[in-house]
């Protein structure tokens, strides 16, 4: 009798945790591959701590969701593998929208003649000076704004809209998730265009005033001129692209969140 109990007493704990474990999987997935500059310097440890929280939360609901009976056999390894992609596109939706931030900075930073300035980041590798202010400016943005809050939410919701990532193989729904690249292109440069076009319009004057002046040095003249232009321009648009860096997370997220909800 006391040998029962025991094995009672020891499968509780263990179902829980097996089930605490299914509920972690996307939440996991999507931690492990936040965007560098805000998302990598995040403890592994507040990561997992993260993905057990809205497992925990996702088992006090009231249909949670259940592993397969063989967890380790094919079946299981195959809903495993489910549950990771799905985690790995909503981190891909996150990564193409602060590739806007990187798509800009590196626009202005060519522009203004710092495209050789680079920060060292161990996460991502070497990224213009300007790109990683940008990704910092976005994720305060983000943060800002609930981002992160909506993530969580699409995270638990689509547990109930999309149980299985089967769905994710459909053909319209690759085709919105390849989409998403482009936007972020697209994103990047409207964010930069007030600020590009203003440098665009700088080099244009340095050019007719040096094909008028041929003597004139235009390494000596036209590279102070540009990274002056860059440097008094650079606050006066910084409002103006953080409102379409925040235009560009939310219809990201919202995108995303009609890709998992439907």
């Amino acid at each position: 009798m006391l040998s029962a109990e025991l094995a009672r007493a020891v499968a509780g704990p263990e179902a829980f945790l097996l089930h605490l474990l299914w509920c972690s999987l996307r939440t996991g997935a999507a931690l492990a591959l936040l965007p560098a500059l805000g998302g990598q310097p995040i403890p592994v440890q507040v990561r997992v701590g993260l993905a057990g929280a809205v497992g925990a939360f996702l088992l006090t609901g009231p249909n949670p969701p259940a592993p397969p009976a063989d967890l380790f056999g094919p079946a299981g390894l195959l809903g495993i593998a489910g549950e990771l992609l799905i985690g790995l596109v909503i981190a891909l939706a996150l990564h193409a929208a602060f590739a806007a931030a990187l798509v800009a900075g590196e626009w202005i930073a060519q522009s203004m003649g710092l495209g050789f300035a680079m920060v060292v980041n161990p996460a991502s590798g070497p990224m213009p000076v300007l790109g990683a202010l940008f990704m910092l400016l976005a994720w305060a943005v983000f943060l800002a704004g609930g981002g992160h809050l909506l993530v969580i939410e699409v995270l638990v919701e689509s547990y109930r809209a999309m149980p299985t990532a089967a769905a994710l193989l459909e053909p319209d729904r690759l085709s919105a998730i390849v989409g998403w690249g482009g936007f972020a292109l697209a994103s990047g440069l409207v964010a930069a265009l007030p600020l590009g076009g203003a440098l665009l319009l700088v080099n244009i004057v340095i050019a007719v005033a040096a094909r008028s002046a041929p003597q004139l040095n235009l390494f000596a003249i036209g590279f102070p001129l540009m990274l002056a232009g860059g440097i008094v321009g650079l606050p006066l648009t910084l409002p103006g692209m953080a409102a379409a860096l925040g235009e560009t997370l939310l219809e990201l997220q919202l995108a995303l969140k009609g890709l998992l909800l439907g």
